[in-house]
């Protein structure tokens, strides 16, 4: 029994005992208790006994409440420790499972011999990583195998984008880097691998990812030349713009609603045929935009940079794609 619960159980008793010990005085001075031999006296003796006998019940039966409050209270304290102690125990040992897991997962991506495994393998090791929440760990070996051209485009945004929607914001943060530097990596065969959710702009993004992913974006657009995106990959494109026309209509930050748009009108000018965008979230009626963002200009440094980048892009007729810069 705690200190406290003994104390209030200590304070009922007492003044329970004050109250019997006080109303027994009271009921002797006024003569309840005094015996005279005639069949009056006794009958007030026998009921002031009587009533003395109901109140010590009474008392008996308050402070056998008060024993089984304080007695609950206790075991309830006890089962509220015993639970967060066994709840401390059961994410330890699920804690210890995932370590274990993550680093079978690592020993995937080599063979005993120190060789490279099979690509299969290193996906299947990063998407079991990812699954048990090693989203840093994860996004150091996309980035890694995205620079040495060890990984498919389809696999690192898939990584990619189950850390933007299930990581904290320190490893959203990473995500989204590891997206942008490796933008132009992304964009391979008539695919563009840009994560579903920046391609469906899901709500609730951070400032920092959406700012950063406006920039990722067009860097994808930017690895290819505009005749080549209408030859081969049409629709990629489209999706691409798709987002940034949902990401222009929803931004409520002003700065990065300016970049957004900037960035849209150099798209749209490149695509003047892109007409209505059926998206799962939206209709972009790209020809009401239009003049919306004909006149925005970028607030950010790396968004000047790359709308720069995207004037030119969008007026080239030449097949190859632009040279890449520092930036990429």
């Amino acid at each position: 029994m705690t200190l406290r619960s003994t104390t209030l159980l200590a304070i009922a008793v007492g003044g329970i005992l004050v109250l019997f010990v006080g109303f027994t005085i009271v009921m002797s001075q006024l003569g309840l208790f005094t015996f005279t031999g005639t069949d009056p006296s006794s009958k007030v003796v026998a009921a002031a006994l009587a009533l003395v006998g109901t109140f010590v019940g009474a008392v008996v039966s308050i402070v056998g409440v008060v024993l089984k409050y304080s007695i609950d209270q206790q075991t309830e304290s006890r089962q509220q420790i015993e639970s967060r102690r066994t709840a401390a125990l059961q994410l330890e040992a699920e804690q210890r499972l995932k370590l274990e897991a993550a680093v079978r997962a690592l020993q995937l991506f080599s063979t005993s011999s120190g060789s490279l495994t099979p690509d299969i393998q290193r996906d299947g090791a990063l998407f079991m990583l990812a699954n048990f929440g090693q989203h840093e760990l994860t996004l150091q070996l996309v980035d890694t195998l995205l620079s040495t051209g060890q990984l498919s485009a389809g696999v690192a945004s898939s990584v990619i984008d189950q850390a933007i929607r299930r990581g904290d914001e320190t490893v959203k943060a990473q995500a989204i880097s590891v997206l942008e530097n490796n933008a132009a990596r992304l964009v391979t065969g008539s695919d563009a691998g840009l994560p579903q959710c920046l391609a469906d702009w899901i709500p609730g993004l951070p400032d920092y990812v959406r700012e950063w992913a406006l920039i990722a974006m067009a860097k994808m657009m930017l690895a290819r030349s505009v005749p080549e995106w209408t030859a081969n990959s049409l629709y990629q494109a489209y999706a691409v713009i798709a987002a940034f026309g949902i990401a222009w209509t929803e931004e409520k930050v002003p700065r990065l609603k300016m970049d957004a748009g900037a960035i849209l009108h150099q798209l749209l000018t490149a695509f003047p045929n892109s007409g209505a965008l059926l998206h799962p979230r939206m209709t972009i009626d790209t020809n009401l935009i239009r003049a919306a963002v004909a006149n925005l200009s970028p607030q950010d440094g790396a968004a000047t940079e790359v709308v720069q980048r995207l004037a030119e892009w969008s007026h080239s007729t030449d097949a190859s794609a632009p040279k890449k810069t520092s930036a990429d």
